[in-house]
């Protein structure tokens, strides 16, 4: 079995078990306008035409923490799964330095640092790039489903797009393309 991504070993692909259909009608009519319309400057119009969804478990016989590190997404949904009961595992962002050659922005709320506490049902959407990292889970059980959205063929945009290149709400929330429902 495939490890869900290169830093988790316990999880599973949701696309390899059914689910890519309705987790791209769920990108293309809800997820991707709505990253659009919080990250325009890093959404265009085909900077999250893919997706790659899969659950992360944190538990003490398993991975318990995650180091420091960016995504390899564009924009990132991370959803708390599961039971409460758990301690610790809190997500930690870092302040962008901004330094680099497309640093996230300086004074942007959604570019500082802080701490979530994850508790079922929560949903976390930020950008891909954004620093974070799962700080130790003390005790329980957690588990994540992650969706990252990218460019087609995996590509992540970083250079920020000027005000005027910035898609606007009717090109962000255009009806999924494929045939009409049924009547």
């Amino acid at each position: 079995q495939r490890r869900p991504n290169g830093m988790n070993r316990y999880g599973v692909i949701l696309d390899q078990v059914g689910m890519e259909a309705a987790l791209e009608g769920f990108v293309a009519a809800y997820l991707r306008p709505l990253a659009g319309m919080l990250f325009p400057e890093l959404v265009g119009a085909q900077d999250a035409e893919e997706h790659y969804a899969f659950t992360v478990r944190y538990e003490a016989s398993g991975d318990v923490e995650l180091a420091k590190h960016g995504d390899a997404s564009v924009v990132t949904l991370n959803l708390c799964l599961g039971h409460p009961g758990w301690e610790g595992g809190t997500l930690k962002f870092f302040a962008s330095g901004g330094s680099g050659m497309y640093a996230l922005p300086r004074g942007n709320l959604s570019a500082g640092d802080g701490q979530i506490a994850f508790r079922p049902g929560m949903a976390l959407l930020h950008r891909g790039q954004h620093k974070h990292q799962a700080l130790p889970l003390l005790a329980g059980v957690r588990t994540n489903l992650v969706l990252w959205l990218m460019g087609r063929h995996g590509v992540v945009r970083v250079a920020p797009y000027a005000v005027g290149e910035q898609l606007g709400p009717a090109q962000r929330w255009r009806p999924p393309e494929g045939p009409p429902p049924p009547a």
